[in-house]
């Protein structure tokens, strides 16, 4: 766990079960009720990101609170539209007063002709609900969730994860729990055992403190990083949950490349969070030389997240000079072929990178459509070069997408994957892209 501890003295007394669910209408209704009988839960929202089948009907049924996407959003938006659900129901409740609510305690005095729900006095005492995201396949063992709402109800921590025994089935998920893995320990000091585990009980203020989202299966990745270094403290607890493991078929490939996809874009949109692990050791003596000693060092890197920290003061005239340089530097970067604009971090994550040869060699990958900033991010240190050859060489006749070209730079050091017999050729980028996943999963487990 990690060695921060609880910011506030006011803990949440219940929680909200928050469920994002896709076509899992034969799954739901046992998850919902075993959900129920976790102690400390009095609210169950159920997610529907899209379902083609009778999800939302099947959880209505089963008296969840329930809100349906039109179109699949992906697993961050949906525990983000539960949490606003969540908030929705309590602004109400606190309107209607409540079950314990008297009118002569708690209520303003009710003016002449009046006829509405009485206000609330003074409602902020009430601690919003903690969050519990659970997984809609896992049925009868949702309940097996009760130890990580007793680390948050009881012992004060902020965000309490699930550790998962091994699931009937699971294969080949190391290449992406090891980039994660990576990638939060070298954000914030700490090394999660399951950083992919998205069964998590987290309180309001820390939910609120990672806002916004890492799309996709990047949620949790960002979510451990964010929560870590606003000082929360972060818990991994032992639950005997199961649900529906990944396989090794072309299906299972295709998730897991869609999963290395998302948590190295969450990684990218942190990396201004990350220590230079190649920086050398300099001696106190040989550091007093480089620094100026009227001013207060920043943090060369992640420390314990409760050990206080000291900040240089940027004069105002200097702060709104880097403002403008960082302008300027937006303004060269949109020349590349990205989808959006770069945040302040990612213009600071590119630092000096050359943007012409970039761009050139950007444009050199056959692929179709632009890049996302998180994804230009990534790729600007990675073997371009090298990756246009991979790309070019590869048994496809389309162009690949952006998000294949990002996946298979991460396995650049990995061999050419075997083609199976089975497979007619040209592939579809899908297919190799999943392919690579196979292989380089193939090798670290050898």
């Amino acid at each position: 766990m990690s060695t921060a501890g609880p910011l506030t003295t006011h803990r949440p007394a219940s929680v909200a079960v928050v469920i994002p669910a896709k076509n899992e209408a034969e799954r739901i209704e046992a998850t919902i009720e075993s959900a129920r009988r976790i102690t400390g839960v009095d609210l169950v929202v159920v997610v529907d990101d899209g379902s083609t089948d009778a999800t939302s009907a099947v959880a209505m049924g089963a008296d969840a609170l329930v809100v349906r996407h039109k179109s699949n959003r992906g697993k961050a938006a949906a525990m983000a539209t539960g949490a606003q659900l969540v908030a929705i129901r309590e602004g109400a409740e606190r309107a209607d007063g409540g079950e314990d609510f008297s009118e002569e305690l708690h209520a303003e005095p009710r003016a002449q002709g009046h006829t509405g729900p009485l206000p609330v006095i003074d409602p902020t005492d009430a601690v919003p609900r903690a969050l519990l995201f659970l997984d809609a396949d896992m049925t009868d063992s949702a309940v097996a969730a009760q130890p990580l709402v007793d680390a948050v109800l009881g012992e004060g921590v902020d965000m309490a994860i699930a550790l998962l025994p091994p699931q009937d089935g699971a294969s080949g998920m190391g290449i992406v729990v090891r980039t994660a893995r990576r990638g939060i320990q070298r954000a914030t000091g700490w090394e999660p055992t399951q950083p992919l585990s998205g069964t998590r009980c987290i309180t309001r203020e820390t939910w609120e403190a990672c806002l916004p989202l890492a799309p996709g299966w990047g949620v949790e990745t960002s979510l451990t990083i964010d929560a870590l270094t606003a000082g929360f403290w972060v818990k991994e607890i032992p639950a005997q949950l199961h649900h529906r493991a990944t396989g090794k078929d072309l299906r299972g490939q295709l998730h897991r490349a869609a999963q290395l996809r998302d948590v190295v874009r969450a990684l990218a949109r942190k990396r201004h969070l990350a220590a230079d692990l190649t920086e050398p050791d300099i001696g106190e003596d040989e550091r007093s030389t480089l620094e100026d000693p009227g001013e207060a060092p920043l943090p060369a890197g992640p420390t314990d997240h409760d050990e206080e920290k000291t900040w240089t003061v940027v004069p105002e005239k200097d702060a709104a000079a880097a403002a403008g340089r960082a302008e300027g530097r937006r303004a060269t970067l949109a020349d590349l072929p990205v989808s959006g604009e770069f945040s302040d971090d990612q213009t600071r994550a590119l630092g000096d990178v050359d943007v012409d040869r970039l761009d050139a060699l950007l444009r050199d990958l056959p692929v179709e459509g632009d890049f996302a900033p998180d994804d230009v991010v990534y790729l600007a240190d990675m073997d371009l070069e090298t990756l246009a050859v991979r790309l070019h060489d590869a048994p496809v006749a389309a162009r690949f997408a952006p998000e294949h070209a990002v996946i298979i730079a991460s396995h650049l050091a990995a061999e050419e994957p075997t083609i199976p017999e089975s497979l007619p050729t040209p592939l579809t980028p899908e297919e190799y892209t999943s392919l690579v996943v196979h292989a380089a999963v193939e090798a670290e487990n050898d």
